[in-house]
């Protein structure tokens, strides 16, 4: 009997303790939500690859003095897509990468983010936000050509603390890609010759498995650099074909660039030996991602666009189409589909070069935007001049025309 009294006893002092325990569970748990109600000092647990709306039992708790700066993305912008929620940052292993970035508006008021990321080419006019922060950043981002923004870009002066575009002299500069010299690159044009000697001799043979000469993919029809005058005129002298979605701009929509850029990419690489990279505008230092993804592939890009392509990419890597008038230029290309020497000579920096693309340059400007947030203050001036900067006439050739000749 007494065995079982004692047996009793124990079972009810352990009922005891165990609710003792969940109650202080329950208070701290209480207690700590109470506490942490800025998402400033929260972060995400789990999936980081979904924004999700504002939810206390998918959070935990950050260092309050290394608070998280919130960016909020103004408007969701057209022709740019930008991850949300902390994995640009975490998963680009920026080196301070307590930052979140969010299109949600119902996460925050707009006051309570350290910063906030404005595309003028769809915001259009300079918004007006109540009880704007004295600390807080305006950030412009666009990686749009002149002809994309607003008219007048002197709307936005006094606006804007900091700018991200593909423009030298941005605060975070925001290149489509790049292509940088391994420790096996030349340094002088007799090295670069030398290796273009070596390619030809080499046996090696990019054009191999190819069989057709040059495409393009195309959905602006009635671009400013006049590109398609361009193809029209190349297209009497020889084979150009042409992706587009719906058929647009005399094209064929047979490639699954719209659902699958990778795949079609992979498709035309295989067949083609040149890609035209054409691109919408003709303007100073603006060049697209359409050039740096070919110069990753195994395929010659035919350019046609303001930047200094030579400072940018190696020499004898890419063929300049404003170097030739488009009847010359369908020529050239003839002669290097029946020559493949000459045609290899178009590779020989493929090992001594590495190609970083618009991904990795994103995550580079985020990075360095965190970074900024973090450890940069206010300064007092704003960014001002950007009509000069962004739309000065000089800047583009606007519609150019091409002769057939």
């Amino acid at each position: 009997m007494a065995f079982v009294v004692m047996l009793r006893q124990r079972q009810l002092l352990r009922a005891f303790l165990l609710s003792v325990l969940i109650s202080m569970c329950l208070y701290l748990h209480t207690a700590y939500y109470a506490e942490v109600e800025h998402p400033g000092l929260l972060r995400q647990i789990g999936s980081r690859t979904k924004e999700a709306s504002y939810d206390k039992s998918k959070w935990e708790r950050i260092s309050a003095g290394k608070r998280t700066k919130n960016i909020l993305m103004w408007k969701k912008i057209w022709g740019y897509k930008l991850e949300v929620g902390r994995s640009p940052f975490i998963d680009a292993n920026c080196p301070i990468s307590n930052c979140f970035l969010t299109y949600n508006t119902s996460f925050l008021p707009p006051q309570d983010f350290d910063a906030i990321m404005i595309h003028p080419s769809t915001q259009r006019i300079p918004h007006n936000f109540k009880n704007r922060r004295p600390d807080q950043i305006f950030l412009m981002f666009n990686n749009e050509p002149p002809a994309h923004l607003p008219r007048y870009m002197e709307m936005f002066d006094n606006y804007f603390n900091w700018t991200m575009t593909y423009r030298t002299g941005s605060t975070f500069h925001l290149k489509y890609g790049e292509i940088i010299p391994l420790d096996s690159a030349p340094t002088t044009m007799d090295q670069a010759m030398a290796m273009r000697q070596e390619m030809m001799r080499s046996g090696i043979n990019p054009a191999k498995g190819k069989t057709k000469l040059a495409v393009w993919f195309v959905t602006n029809c009635n671009a400013e650099s006049n590109r398609e005058a361009y193809v029209s005129i190349m297209q009497k002298y020889t084979t150009i074909d042409i992706f587009s979605s719906a058929g647009k701009c005399g094209g064929r929509d047979e490639c699954p660039r719209i659902k699958n850029r990778s795949v079609c990419y992979n498709l035309i690489e295989k067949s083609y030996k040149f890609y035209l990279s054409f691109e919408n505008s003709i303007c100073e230092e603006y060049v697209t991602e359409k050039f740096f993804e070919m110069m990753n592939r195994n395929i010659v890009p035919v350019v046609l666009g303001g930047a200094d392509y030579a400072a940018i990419a190696p020499p004898h890597s890419y063929i300049n189409a404003l170097d030739y008038t488009p009847r010359q230029l369908a020529e050239y290309l003839k002669e290097l589909d029946r020559n493949d020497t000459l045609y290899a000579e178009y590779f020989w920096w493929k090992k001594r070069y590495r190609v970083n693309d618009l991904h990795e340059m994103t995550k580079t400007a985020l990075c360095d935007l965190c970074e900024a947030l973090h450890t940069t203050p206010l300064k007092n001036s704003t960014v001002k001049g950007l009509q000069r900067w962004l739309l000065e006439p000089s800047l583009c050739r606007h519609f150019p025309i091409f002769k057939d000749n």
